[in-house]
């Protein structure tokens, strides 16, 4: 599996989205594994193997994040340092 940095994604993803048709990419941050990129058809096999998951993923850090910034930005679009800090405070610094 491919190994790119999270900016090098961000910089290339038309290239990452290409990529990943070829194999899984993973992404990481300050040298540390953060995600997983894969094709649709990848996506599509591995949950068919799977079959349905019993519990569904939790999501709940994803809507307080959104309560918090929403009050905090007053409907205001969030800027870049807003971002960088929810990635800090989600998976360390």
């Amino acid at each position: 599996m491919t190994t790119i940095a999270a900016t090098e994604a961000k910089n290339k993803f038309g290239e990452l989205l290409e990529a990943v048709h070829r194999e899984p990419v993973e992404i990481s941050k300050k040298g540390r594994a953060v995600a997983v990129v894969l094709s649709i058809e990848e996506y599509e096999e591995m949950t068919q193997k799977l079959g349905q998951l019993e519990k569904p993923t939790n999501f709940s850090w994803l809507d307080a994040w959104r309560k918090r910034t929403a009050k905090t930005r007053k409907g205001k679009p969030l800027d870049k340092a807003d971002y960088y800090l929810h990635l800090d405070e989600k998976y360390g610094s």
